[in-house]
């Protein structure tokens, strides 16, 4: 499923080819992302998404071939992997290396896995990577009902913090059902005085932030001693503000803001990111996460679940289902 930036189109491309260190899947299941979004708006650098170009960065198959210097995974596999820019989870194969493969069990399904390597660790990432909050610290959590804000809820909830979420009105229970310790309406005026009343004016130790725009101006007003910001999305725009702007006003509490991007571990921590990636597959399988699939639909069918996401009203994530 090669793009422009108006639609998606079917093209004829070569299978891509097991290489040395690499694994061939054949992908059964991908998960929509907001970056495959932005690549179709044209908003990412052209020499990093080079036309004819594949979506999906992320998925769940079969390993149909392994190439050489290959230990631990075998033809048949079921597996889920996370890759970079062109990896092609939209098509029927990925050759991808096996740093970034993880086995899942057999009562899992694709389409529940294909939902979960970005979503889980991002939130993994932004949670433990920079200094993990004290048990039963405040987490708040922006666009909470989203694939990535539902990781966190349940990835908090599991390390004994407790959670925030900020979503919109209508998807409040849906935030509590996934773990939320309080849940509150993203528009409301009074936000800020929420946050600090349901902490007993003490703030929050992280904010995972993917909004950006005016929200991180509003975040710094609600940290904790200490409290970090974690940046790893603009779904609002650009951050407001400038240095003096967002450090000057809170020398005096040590806070911290931060910026995110999962591909840093990715590309220079590689241990770590299979460590987090086997993780991930060991929590699905033990049920300690629960990704949240909000609508399955055929790989052809990718334009919908673009404009689905784009619309902002659902509850988990869209995923891609191949046929076998």
């Amino acid at each position: 499923m090669a793009f422009r930036t108006d639609t998606l189109e079917e093209v004829s491309l070569p299978d891509p080819v097991a290489g040395a260190g690499q694994v061939l899947i054949r992908n059964r299941a991908a998960g929509v992302n907001n970056i495959d979004l932005l690549i179709r708006q044209g908003l990412l650098p052209a020499e990093a998404t080079p036309l004819p170009h594949v979506l999906g960065v992320e998925g769940a198959g079969v390993i149909q071939d392994i190439g050489a210097g290959v230990d631990g995974l075998s033809i048949g596999d079921r597996v889920i992997w996370l890759g970079n820019l062109g990896a092609g989870g939209y098509a029927p194969f990925t050759a991808i290396d096996a740093t970034y493969v993880a086995k899942i069990a057999d009562t899992i399904s694709f389409e529940v896995a294909a939902a979960a390597p970005v979503a889980y660790a991002t939130a993994r990432n932004t949670i433990f990577s920079y200094g993990a909050p004290d048990t039963g610290a405040w987490v708040l959590v922006h666009s909470a009902a989203g694939g990535v804000g539902v990781a966190a809820l349940q990835v908090a909830r599991n390390a004994g913090l407790r959670t925030i979420a900020l979503t919109s009105s209508g998807k409040l229970d849906f935030a509590l059902s996934q773990g939320a310790t309080v849940a509150i309406d993203r528009s409301a005026r009074d936000v800020v005085h929420q946050i600090l009343d349901i902490t007993g004016g003490q703030g929050v130790a992280l904010s995972l932030n993917s909004v950006g725009g005016p929200t991180i101006l509003r975040d710094l007003r609600v940290l904790s001693d200490f409290g970090q910001i974690i940046s790893f999305g603009h779904l609002g725009g650009a951050p407001e503000g400038t240095a003096v702007d967002l450090l000057t006003p809170y020398f005096n509490k040590s806070i911290g803001i931060r910026s995110s991007d999962l591909y840093t571990l990715w590309r220079t921590r590689k241990d770590a990111f299979k460590a987090m990636l086997q993780q991930i597959a060991t929590d699905l399988e033990t049920c300690a996460i629960n990704p949240q699939v909000h609508c399955v639909l055929p790989s052809a069918e990718a334009i919908i679940a673009h404009e689905g996401l784009k619309s902002g009203r659902a509850m988990g994530k869209f995923v891609l289902r191949h046929d076998p």
